[in-house]
């Protein structure tokens, strides 16, 4: 049994804040993660894209904006309510991630989860239909809270000069509560373990991404604070893109 029932209530609840919150492109976390997902995806003209857990539906919009045709799935009805009065042009579906994909036998050219596969409890069953939905020549590229460092308490030292983060665990898997929002579940697994899970399901890693960690205002590096710079440092976001392992198989015989 998962909490997954329990957990898309508390993202019905949060969706308001939420939406408040995560407004958008100006978000820090798609500000860290741009660059690496676009580069990732290239051209989407003319593509089928798939947006999982797309929440309220503003990255879906960008990627619709830049040619493709999308689809959003995702557990939250009240944010799927967002997006479809935002954006009526993209076709959104309300299904339980836990269960996978609602249709195994749709393919998109790319996929697309950004901060979201942390959030679900159960992985399996959606990797393995990740997979089965990309074509040869597909893409998967996924973002999610850094395994190592989110979360863990930032010490300044003022005596010693010194600033960390104080990491007190990493490799046992935890569901953590997590405050923003309103309060929700996190599910922490480290690095291994999802490097393991996609190879199993037919997933091969093509690119691993740590970027900087940005102030939640979209200010010029410039004028960062000393305190501000010494944050980027240790990263709290990871990106990752991943093909389907048969498409190695091909490029090896090629």
């Amino acid at each position: 049994m998962t909490n997954s029932s329990d957990d898309l209530r508390l993202w019905n609840t949060a969706a308001t804040a939420y939406t408040e919150t995560v407004s958008g492109p100006g978000d820090s976390f798609y500000r860290r993660m741009h660059g690496f997902l676009w580069s990732r995806l290239g051209s989407v003209d003319d593509l089928d894209i798939l947006d999982l857990g797309c929440g309220h539906g503003w990255l879906a919009e960008q990627i619709r904006q830049a040619g493709a045709r999308v689809t959003g799935i995702d557990g939250s009805q009240s944010l799927l309510t967002t997006a479809r009065s935002d954006y009526p042009e993209i076709d959104f579906h309300q299904y339980d991630l836990t269960l996978g994909l609602p249709d195994p036998a749709r393919r998109y050219d790319r996929i697309v989860a950004h901060m979201v596969l942390m959030d679900i409890p159960v992985l399996d069953r959606l990797f393995a239909d990740i997979a089965a939905a990309l074509p040869d020549t597909g893409v998967f590229v996924f973002s999610i809270l850094h395994p190592a460092f989110f979360n863990h308490k930032v010490i300044d030292d003022d005596s010693g000069r010194e600033r960390y983060r104080k990491v007190t665990g990493y490799l046992e898997q935890e569901t953590r509560w997590i405050e923003s929002f309103g309060g929700h579940r996190h599910y922490h697994r480290p690095l291994s373990w999802y490097a393991e899970k996609l190879t199993a399901h037919g997933l091969v890693i093509t690119g691993i991404h740590e970027p900087l960690s940005l102030p939640r205002n979209d200010i010029p590096e410039s004028e960062w604070t000393d305190y501000q710079r010494w944050f980027s440092t240790i990263p709290t976001m990871l990106a990752m893109s991943c093909a389907p392992a048969r498409q190695m198989v091909d490029r090896r015989r090629g």
